[in-house]
């Protein structure tokens, strides 16, 4: 199956990466973008937790009858659908409306991931809370 190369795909992601950090840094979380780790940032937890999450960020510039596409998957030839070995969080972006859907990387179950504009009306706090939480179940299982 042939993907779709995006023009400006490195300033798309680039763009995604400061939102997200940006989001994170205001909620009080800590953070750090990871070039060439597998994953995009790493972000500590808040008021001083010792738990560290591996974050990937997916970017979407425009959307397409009120949907966003995001291609979840890692590899640039054969795609690998994102798992826990990848990451532990996903973040979708919405650049256009500036707003962020978080997601526990086993919430993701496609290569690509259609998210409709009302998902991204849910507050980014609370997403985020439901996606740490759903990783530290799974990492104390």
């Amino acid at each position: 199956m042939a993907y779709t190369t995006v023009r400006n795909a490195a300033q798309i992601g680039k763009a995604g990466e400061f939102l997200v950090c940006s989001v994170l840094e205001l909620l009080g979380h800590q953070t750090a973008i990871c070039n060439g780790q597998g994953f995009d940032l790493l972000m500590f937890e808040a008021d001083g937790g010792s738990e560290a999450f591996r974050v990937e960020v997916k970017s979407c510039k425009s959307k397409s009858n009120q949907r966003y596409k995001f291609m979840t998957a890692t590899g640039s030839a054969s795609k690998k659908l994102l798992s826990p070995d990848d990451c532990d969080i996903v973040a979708l972006v919405a650049l256009d409306e500036k707003m962020i859907v978080f997601r526990d990387v086993m919430q993701i179950k496609h290569k690509k991931t259609t998210v409709s504009i009302e998902q991204f009306d849910q507050p980014e706090a609370g997403q985020l809370r439901k996606a740490i939480a759903s990783v530290k179940a799974r990492r104390n299982s």
